[in-house]
């Protein structure tokens, strides 16, 4: 009975390493790209002449 438990257990542990990773890349992910727009963004402004090249 306890071998069933410390499978479950691990089980559990991994879906929620998994579950924790997916959330933590989606955060930083999501910072990067808008961090990198938002430096696109201050570029154009900057220099408006590269909307039209």
């Amino acid at each position: 009975m306890k071998s069933r438990d410390d499978q479950a257990t691990r089980r559990a542990k991994n879906i929620a390493a998994v579950v924790y990773m997916i959330v933590l890349i989606f955060l930083v992910g999501g910072s990067y790209l808008h961090q990198h727009k938002q430096e696109s963004a201050v570029q154009t402004e900057a220099n408006p002449s590269q909307l039209e090249q």
